[in-house]
C-alpha cells in the first residue's frame, strides 16, 4: 500500500466518522427538544416527567378531578399518577422548568382533554391554564417573554381556534376564530 492510498483511506474514515457524530449528535439534540403539540389523539406526553407534589395538591382541587375521584371512590391523597401525564415545557425562561399535564384515563372525554398548565415560581408552581380542547399548541411567539398557546377544538362541523396570551396571572384568550369544515 503506498503512502496515498494510506492518506486516502485515513481522510475517507475521517469524513465518515464526522458524518456518524454529526448524525448522532442531532440525534441527541432532537431527542432533547421540548413537545410543542399535545392532543387528544395521543395517549400521553412523549417524554414525561413526575408531576411534582405542589402540582398534585393543585390538581386534587380541580373540580373535574375531584368528581373523578369522587365518582371512582378514590380519597384525593390516593389520586391515581395514572390519571395524569405532565411534560417539561420552558414558558419564560429557560431556567425554569414549567409543566403542560394532560389528564389520562377517567379525566378524558371522547373528542377532549383537559390541559393544566403550570408555571415554576421561586414558592412552587402556579396554575396558569386550565381548558379542555383536542389540541394544545404551545407557540415560539411570544407575549411580554412568555410563549403563546394555542387551543383548538373541534366537532363535525367546525375547527375552533383560541389563541391565549400570558397576562401577568395566567394565560387569557386574546384571538378566537372558527371555521366550517366542508
Amino acid at each position: 500500500m503506498n503512502i496515498n492510498t494510506i492518506k486516502e483511506t485515513a481522510v475517507a474514515l475521517l469524513i465518515f466518522s464526522l458524518i456518524g457524530s454529526a448524525g448522532i449528535a442531532e440525534e441527541a439534540k432532537s431527542h432533547y427538544r421540548e413537545q410543542l403539540h399535545f392532543s387528544a389523539e395521543g395517549t400521553s406526553v412523549r417524554r414525561p416527567v413526575p408531576i411534582p407534589e405542589d402540582v398534585l395538591a393543585i390538581l386534587r382541587k380541580d373540580d373535574d378531578v375531584h368528581d373523578g375521584l369522587e365518582h371512582e371512590g378514590i380519597a384525593a391523597e390516593q389520586i391515581p399518577s395514572s390519571w395524569f401525564s405532565a411534560s417539561a415545557i420552558h414558558l419564560n425562561n429557560a431556567n425554569q422548568v414549567d409543566l403542560v399535564v394532560m389528564g389520562q384515563g377517567p379525566l378524558r372525554g371522547a373528542n377532549v382533554i383537559t390541559f393544566w398548565v403550570f408555571r415554576s415560581t421561586s414558592h412552587g408552581h402556579e396554575l396558569v391554564l386550565n381548558a379542555p380542547a383536542h389540541d394544545l399548541i404551545v407557540a415560539n411567539t411570544r407575549w411580554k417573554g412568555y410563549r403563546e398557546i394555542e387551543l383548538v377544538s373541534m366537532t363535525a362541523r367546525q375547527i375552533s381556534t383560541v389563541l391565549l396570551r400570558f397576562d401577568g396571572k395566567g394565560y387569557k384568550e386574546f384571538k378566537a376564530s372558527s371555521e366550517h369544515i366542508q
